[in-house]
């Protein structure tokens, strides 16, 4: 018989979740973006969890995200690396929707 505290706490993190694409998606589509809930029912699209612009994004939450990958100062991001690895960079979601929403009307 499965553990009803186990099975809770799994059916909460999908729910938490799913909140962040919705929240995602909809945040992208107040500023005018064409933006989509791709992983929807749990179905786990195989490209990623939502689509912005025709882009594929995923979305992770967790109750605390590591200090060192937060912003600081008057930083607008944080560049990071692993070893051996390419860069990646962690933004303010508004600021990169922002971002995203300027290249969409230049490209008009």
């Amino acid at each position: 018989m499965k553990n009803k505290e186990n099975v809770r706490r799994g059916r909460r993190a999908r729910q938490r979740g799913a909140e962040l694409q919705r929240q995602a998606v909809r945040m992208a589509k107040e500023l005018g973006l064409d933006a989509f809930n791709r992983d929807r029912g749990g179905a786990q699209h195989e490209q990623g969890d939502i689509e912005i612009e025709g882009h594929w994004y995923g979305c992770k939450r967790r109750t605390r995200i590591a200090k060192w990958l937060k912003p600081e100062k008057e930083e607008e991001g944080v560049v990071v690396r692993e070893d051996r690895g390419k860069p990646f960079i962690v933004l303010d979601y508004e600021y990169f929707l922002n971002i995203l929403s300027i290249m969409k009307e230049i490209a008009k």
